[in-house]
């Protein structure tokens, strides 16, 4: 009843204005004019001229009763003038994008007193869109250091807003959240990841997908309290681009750096980081002007980048990249000797070294000023890119050459806008939109090669060779349709803002792991042998009962613990999995906002109604519906959500403004919850074993061998009693066991490692709550900008396994988990996840302020601080199902309470200065620093999940501290095979003390890492070459720090994923957890390429005014 009553409302209201209208993000600005006589009164009738004087286009007005006039859809930037009654004039320098320039004119007999209401960040303007923002320039575009080319570059050093380094790229977490929660729009259109693959939260994993010198301005907001704003739940980034003017421009650059301007020692590393030989350049132009003067115009730009990414792992003292201490030499030879062999054929490729990256990107931009009342633009972006990848890059991973990947993404959009000023109180927008992004994922090596994970030191670390399980069988290629007319309607004091949009995705998405060789884990049980099993053959330690088997023993003897297979059901073709599905995104809104001049007061109220129609659902599942009494096939067709939001911006004084409001937002959650339910389904896409794949109990029923039951008592290779047969050839490694091969050949349907939508899912959303306010102080001529902000989030999503129920509780208090027994659930329906809402109301809070200063001789100085606390319940930020379950750090695994959230940064300051003067005749010598410093991301330490859990093999169960050796919840067996280890235990409780752990259950990411800095220089000295023609010679410098002191500037954050401190559980009759195997583990990382100093240095040379 909500979602018709809410659209006959909405439609209603609508059609009183406009006949269709719509939404998007702001990419225009307006200027609202009212005129007065002497006396105070409203002017009406008034002539009103707005004139763009870089393009000579003029719009005009008549005031109405109440003497307003309201300038809609004007291009960001400036200058522009105002003409009233074809006499008195005011120039309006720059209006940032979004907002909206407040001017009062008081007509006298022979002057014009202009009076500029001076609310929000910038002195001439009002935020509309209250709420913690920034807005950022032209200027502040090019006057910031911009080393790697990306807008982040730009509004990163925002305090509010955490440069998450990694050795991929670079990502923006806002106010403690993941960037996949954030928006990011050019010209209104999206160009974020819609899907949910990409760490930066661009559409395009590779880099920024347009040219960094098409933009004209950039504006955040973190809470826009106005309901044109949709899309997002942390931030909304929006880019609007260049456009042509009068006088022809154009700009082209190039850069370059080599191996011998970049460092290559980081702190206390003794590593060499140095680098080969290699190049790496950045070069592009840009170009604008106009077709027809005054009435069509031309902008594009061009940008190409080839450079190296650095990936190199070595092991320990091979002098490559980041050396792996766990790994030795003799190991390494011995992995590569047994792979190259007789037995797999195959060749792993060297130890992983450093790969490339190439991108092309251009963009272009024609506006066309129909006529007075009339203007057109169309914009085409194209994006061309690709990296090399490690597949697995942690510290306690090491993985061979031929293990990397190719992501590639290739993107295509084109946008149309027509703009339209009917009457003087009436304008509309018309938006139309397409855009089309490939993405895909092809390993480096044999792709026959099955993924192989062979463990090192009884869990020091895993190496890794042949095809990455999740590159077997992995493309995207998604669509979108977009379309919006909205309306403003001036009434009175009112301005009344109506729209609609409509946003058409289609996804086809083939992302079948394990299809094409599989996955071979070779666990490590050696790490507690008695000495005299070193001197032993592989097999005879396999033979031995008092020796166990190395990780490397076992892939010598072809004896994985586990083997993972999927495909399609009935073919055994991957291409038949392929999830293939879209959704339509309708979004309504209505808004009034009115300005109150004489006290300087602008308030903006709103609702916004978004709901999804779909009429694509997952196969229904047969056998999972008999066996679970769950249907699998809901889809999201009718989720809605009506959004309210309040606003206000409030002059109090000349000094003094205030902002803030109370809204409610959702979005930015990926498609790729949804597709898994495609992708898993237990028909489509068949996982054998689930997320434990097959080990002997799949293989060989217990007692069917001569030999009785041991442990790991199967074997790849011919000619043994154990010997499981494979499919084709039987080539180790490449071809399938026959035995998997035919259950999915014979699978119509399958109980088990499905993904489901809950039917009841409601779209996740936030409560947004912000004061804030800019104060030009008294002292010094400083400006402050201050906001607070409190999160609360509703209906957050994360995944249960239905499969699984409490069976009892530990001694300590945790709840222990298993599937549910044959009687109630069947013993196959197992590891089926379903996408559902939480019902706690996780909690943020955010304060922040930035002090501005500039001073008479060219200095300009901004420092900023913000305190971030952030709460989730899941994090829900990887991309399959299985991932986003088993990764969160928990007691409960089925209802998880709120916790610290993984991307908050608690406290960060940062600090920008720039400076400009004509030491060279009128040639300008421009110099910029930025930098940061900022508490690390926090992170979780746990234990093996052993007992408490279904098959128990994930490490997430938040770490027990025991009161001490007689506590009661605990029984401590330091051994392993019954070999005791006597020093375990002390190393445990030092590694307690040492952390200052309390006793009890840890709690969730409590532990944060330490702080860390960076800072970038840019140093640019124009030069003139003539009238008109003008350019810059340059270098840029990042990480100044460690170019100044190898001990400085060391970039840490948390580990991915959370630390298991104790390996090995057990859950004991008597309900006592029991500890086994420890093992000290740091909750953070170091960056390394991040942190060495890299120089850029360049040249641009540009012509016009």
């Amino acid at each position: 009843m909500l979602r018709q009553a809410t659209i006959a409302a909405l439609t209603a209201a609508l059609l009183l204005a406009v006949p269709v209208a719509g939404n998007a993000q702001q990419t225009t600005s307006s200027i609202r004019g009212k005129v007065v006589d002497t006396a105070g009164g409203a002017v009406s009738g008034a002539s009103i001229v707005v004139e763009d004087l870089r393009s000579g286009v003029d719009r005009t007005f008549t005031t109405n009763e109440a003497g307003l006039f309201l300038a809609t859809r004007l291009l960001p930037g400036g200058p522009y003038r105002v003409t009233v009654n074809g006499s008195h004039t005011v120039d309006v320098p720059s209006i940032a994008v979004g907002d909206i320039y407040n001017l009062t004119v008081n007509i006298r007999p022979a002057e014009v007193i202009e009076e500029i209401i001076a609310l929000g960040q910038m002195n001439e303007v009002v935020e509309v869109a209250a709420g913690p923002s920034a807005t950022f320039d032209i200027t502040d575009i090019e006057n910031s250091v911009g080393f790697g080319r990306d807008i982040a570059d730009v509004y990163g050093f925002d305090p509010r807003l955490m440069i998450d380094v990694d050795e991929d790229g670079i990502g923006i977490n806002c106010g403690g959240k993941h960037p996949r929660f954030n928006a990011t729009t050019l010209d209104g259109v999206s160009q974020g990841d819609r899907f949910g693959l990409n760490e930066n939260g661009y559409s395009t994993a590779v880099g920024m997908p347009f040219p960094y010198d098409g933009i004209e301005q950039i504006a955040v907001e973190l809470a826009p309290f106005d309901v044109t704003y949709g899309g997002f739940s942390a931030c909304i980034i929006n880019s609007v681009t260049k456009s042509g003017t009068n006088e022809w421009t154009g700009n082209t650059f190039y850069e370059f750096s080599n191996q011998d301007l970049r460092g290559d020692k980081v702190a206390d590393n003794p590593s060499d980081f140095s680098r080969a030989g290699y190049d790496k350049t950045y070069y592009g132009f840009d170009i604008g002007g106009p077709i027809i003067k005054d009435k069509l115009f031309v902008f594009a730009a061009y940008e190409n980048t080839e450079e190296p990414r650095f990936l190199a792992k070595g092991y320990a003292g091979e002098g490559s990249g980041e050396e792996r201490d766990w790994l030795s030499e003799a190991d390494y030879n011995r992995i590569v000797s047994i792979a190259q062999g007789p037995t797999y054929n195959y060749d792993p490729g060297p130890s992983g070294g450093d790969g490339t990256q190439e991108t092309e990107k251009y963009m272009v931009r024609v506006d066309w000023n129909i006529n007075d009342d009339h203007n057109a633009a169309l914009i085409y972006n194209y994006f061309d890119g690709f990296q090399d990848r490690d597949s697995d890059g942690d510290d306690n991973e090491f993985e061979f050459a031929n293990h990397y990947y190719v992501k590639g993404a290739e993107s295509e959009t084109i946008t149309f806008k027509l703009s339209s000023q009917w009457t003087d109180a009436f304008s509309t927008e018309l938006f139309v939109s397409s855009s089309e992004m490939d993405d895909s994922q092809v390993t480096v090596g044999d792709p026959t090669f099955a993924d192989t994970q062979i463990e090192i030191g009884g869990g020091d670390g895993t190496v890794y060779l042949g095809a990455d399980d999740s590159r077997q069988a992995n493309s995207l290629d998604t669509s979108v349709d977009y379309i919006k007319l909205s309306a403003n309607y001036l009434a009175g004091d009112h301005v009344i803002t109506a729209g609609y949009d409509r946003e058409e995705l289609e996804i086809f998405n083939i992302f079948v792991q394990h299809s094409r060789g599989g996955e071979y884990d070779y666990f490590d049980d050696s790490d507690s042998n008695p000495a005299f099993c070193a001197a032993l053959t592989a097999q005879q330690r396999f033979d031995d009962p008092l020796c166990g088997t190395s990780g490397i023993d076992k892939f010598e003897l072809g004896r994985p613990d586990r083997i993972f297979y999927g495909s399609a059901a009935g073919t055994n073709n991957r291409f038949d999995a392929a999830a293939q599905f879209s959704n339509v995104l309708h979004s309504l809104y209505i808004q009034d906002e009115i300005f109150i001049d004489h006290v300087d007061l602008t308030i903006v109220a709103g609702l916004r109604y978004e709901f999804f129609e779909s009429d694509d659902r997952p196969k229904f599942n047969q056998n999972f519906f008999d066996a679970s009494g769950i249907r699998n096939d809901a889809n999201i067709d009718g989720v809605d959500l009506l959004m309210p939001r309040v606003g206000f911006t409030w002059g109090v004084r000349d000094d003094l403004t205030l902002r803030g409001g109370v809204g409610l937002y959702s979005g930015g959650n990926p498609n790729v919850w949804l597709s898994n339910a495609w992708s898993n389904d237990g028909i489509s896409n068949v996982q054998l074993g689930g997320f434990s794949g097959w080990d002997e109990d799949d293989f060989f029923p217990t007692g069917s061998l001569p030999n009785g039951d041991p442990a790991n008592s199967f074997t790849i290779l011919p000619g043994s009693p154990d010997s499981v047969p494979l499919s084709g050839t039987g080539q180790p490694n490449r071809d399938i066991p026959q035995q998997q091969i035919d259950a999915v050949a014979a699978a119509t349907s399958v109980p088990r490692g499905l993904v489901l939508i809950d039917p009841n899912y409601e779209q996740p959303s936030e409560w947004k709550i912000a004061l804030g306010g800019t104060w030009d102080m008294p002292w010094y001529d400083m400006t402050l900008d201050f906001d607070y902000m409190h999160t609360k989030g509703v209906d957050p999503a994360y995944y249960v396994d239905v499969s699984q129920t409490i069976v009892g509780q530990t001694l300590a208090g945790s709840p222990i988990y298993d599937y549910y027994t044959e009687d109630t659930f069947g013993t196959e329906a197992r590891d089926n996840l379903m996408l559902t809402n939480s019902p706690y109301t996780p909690r943020s809070n955010m304060a922040s302020f930035v002090l501005t200063k500039e001073w008479e001789f060219g200095l300009k100085a901004q420092l900023g601080y913000a305190w971030v606390e952030g709460e989730d319940v899941a994090s829900m930020v990887a991309a399959t199902a299985n991932s986003n379950f088993t990764g969160e750090a928990l007691l409960d695994i089925n209802d998880p309470l709120p916790g610290n959230s993984n991307w908050v940064v608690p406290q960060r300051i940062t600090l920008g200065l720039f400076y400009e003067n004509n030491f060279f005749g009128d040639n300008p010598t421009r110099i910029a620093l930025q930098g940061y410093i900022n508490e690390g991301q926090p992170q979780s330490y746990v234990m093996d999940s052993g007992d408490f859990e279904g098959d128990g093999f994930n490490g997430r169960h938040l770490l027990y501290v025991p009161t001490g050796l007689d506590d009661p919840n605990v029984n401590f067996r330091w051994d392993d095979r019954n070999s005791p280890n006597p020093t375990m235990q002390d190393d445990f409780f030092a590694f307690i003390a040492r952390e200052g752990l309390q006793p009890g259950f840890q709690e969730r990411n409590a532990r944060n890492t330490g702080w860390t800095n960076t800072w970038n220089l840019s140093v640019r000295q124009g030069f003139s070459l003539g009238d008109r023609v003008y350019g810059n010679l340059y270098f840029k410098i990042k990480n100044l720090g460690n170019l100044l002191n190898d001990d400085w500037g060391k970039v840490t954050d948390a580990q991915y994923f959370p630390r298991e401190i104790i390996r090995d559980t057990d859950i004991l009759s008597d309900g006592r957890i029991q500890f086994e195997e420890f093992s000290d583990e740091s909750l953070q990382r170091t960056y390394v390429n991040p942190s060495l100093w890299e120089v850029r240095v360049g040249v641009d040379i540009g012509f016009g005014s």
